[in-house]
């Protein structure tokens, strides 16, 4: 009988103040990135927040996935949130920004399985694809007998939602270390995006359509 060791699902965050969504906005914060799951009160309620290895909080889970994270950390399996998806919804104004991350969760035992499960899947949301990851039984066995090679042939769809929303920034050559240093990156929707500073002003983001020439 196949163990129970693993859980996978993309969940919504939401951010609380504006200077989540400046981190959201920066550089350090590229869909693909692999952040921590800590878990603290919010309004009298414990919560999952998603946070990177210095502290900054990106944003909270809604209850639900919260108390099931909450149940695996019991467990003490292995859980990491995988920045998927980044957005802006104009209403209610001022509007705010939020997003979404791809959760893997395991028992430690398979740790070694999974991590590689959970790398492939980042080099895959790293370049626009999104595979499914609330995977069950056949699945989980495949991971298991792959040794963490292999990946589901289908796709997750991406979250609903208003035209207003800015989705989140991808690398532009797939190189994390060249992407940042450049502040080149392409966003969910194939627009040029450009993090980085012009004439020593900074700009928080630039976006240029395709077929515009870009200098």
């Amino acid at each position: 009988m196949l163990p129970d060791c693993y859980f996978g699902a993309y969940a919504r965050f939401d951010t609380t103040s504006k200077k989540d969504a400046a981190i959201l906005l920066g550089s350090n914060c590229i869909i693909g990135d692999v952040f921590n799951i800590e878990f603290k009160p919010l309004e009298g309620q414990t919560r999952a927040w998603v946070v990177n290895d210095y502290g900054d909080t990106l944003g909270y889970l809604d209850e639900q996935t919260s108390h099931k994270l909450n149940l695996l950390a019991a467990k003490n399996w292995e859980m990491h949130a995988v920045l998927s998806f980044v957005a802006f919804t104009d209403q209610p104004e001022p509007g705010f920004y939020w997003g979404e991350v791809a959760i893997f969760c395991y028992d430690k035992v398979h740790q070694s399985d999974f991590d590689t499960f959970m790398r492939t899947t980042m080099k895959s949301l790293a370049q626009g694809i999104r595979p499914r990851i609330d995977i069950k039984n056949q699945g989980v066995q495949s991971i298991l007998d792959s040794h963490g090679t292999w990946q589901p042939s289908q796709r997750a769809d991406m979250p609903k939602g208003d035209p207003q929303e800015i989705p989140g920034l991808y690398r532009l050559d797939g190189s994390k270390e060249q992407g940042r240093e450049q502040g080149l990156f392409f966003d969910q929707l194939g627009i040029l995006a450009s993090i980085g500073r012009i004439g020593g002003v900074r700009l928080k983001k630039l976006r240029v359509v395709l077929d515009t020439p870009f200098h």
